[in-house]
């Protein structure tokens, strides 16, 4: 996509009209553009229709920008710089929170990570699925997150889970997804399934009766209640756009409506 601010727009403004509706609040989970300039563009644009916007980062955004596709005006040598790039740049926006690692106004948020542990297979390992994250998966070639150690990655955000999740924050958003979401059938047989979730009872289990956690990466739209080993009822969220040629609502039957909720 062209890199002119008109020109994105015009996109933004059809994009918006499908996949938004009109609220006081606005949380994205993750997933907004592969190039710096696009994820900027769009924040600015979708803070001007909401009265507050929250977002974490997702796997796309933190990529490597080093030429060809996804950039040749500027260059970040890891994705921490990126990160710390665009930790600046929406702190010149007023009303939109990028919640890597924070909480604010009851909301709390951070990328997450897998954590290799889910097994598509009796023949699967977790050994065997960190070799194909670093080699084969998406985030493994096109990241430079913690030099792409995959155990130092996961304590990392365990560590964070566990801090911003004792908080008791109303909503937690996260790119990755607990697997008390449930898995679409579609990604069962995959052997890049676990590369999208992590167990989450633990952390869930923080949270107070009542609360949402919102997630993203999966392009399959889930609606869900989860009784945690207490008997507190959390709601899962994850409303994807997916690519243009799926239909992320129809394996639930579910529809963008669904997602519009009322917090207390």
């Amino acid at each position: 996509m062209t890199r002119n601010s008109a020109t994105l727009q015009k996109y933004f403004e059809a994009f918006v009209e499908r996949n938004f509706l009109p609220a006081d609040a606005c949380c994205i989970a993750g997933d907004i553009a592969n190039d710096y300039f696009t994820y900027v563009e769009f924040l600015k644009f979708i803070s001007s229709k909401y009265g507050s916007v929250y977002v974490c980062l997702g796997n796309h955004d933190i990529i490597m920008e080093l030429g060809g596709r996804y950039g040749v005006d500027r260059e970040f040598s890891t994705s921490e710089e990126k990160i710390a790039y665009f930790l600046a740049e929406v702190d010149k926006i007023p009303n939109l929170l990028l919640l890597e690692n924070r909480i604010a106004d009851g909301i709390a948020g951070c990328m997450g990570m897998c954590d290799f542990k889910y097994k598509h297979s009796l023949a699967a390992s977790e050994i065997a699925n960190k070799i194909l994250w670093a080699t084969r998966w998406f985030d493994g070639r096109h990241w430079n997150y913690m030099q792409n150690n995959a155990d130092k990655l996961w304590r990392h955000y365990d560590i964070v889970f566990r801090e911003l999740t004792a908080q008791c924050p109303k909503i937690m958003m996260s790119h990755f997804l607990p697997l008390e979401f449930g898995m679409s059938e579609r990604y069962k047989q995959d052997s890049c399934s676990n590369f999208l979730y992590f167990h989450g009872a633990e952390y869930l289990v923080n949270l107070d009766d009542g609360s949402i956690w919102q997630a993203g990466h999966t392009h399959t739209a889930i609606k869900r209640e989860y009784s945690d080993s207490y008997g507190k009822k959390h709601l899962l969220l994850c409303n994807p756009v997916g690519y243009p040629d799926e239909n992320p609502y129809a394996e639930y039957g579910l529809k963008l409506e669904d997602f519009l909720v009322e917090i207390g």
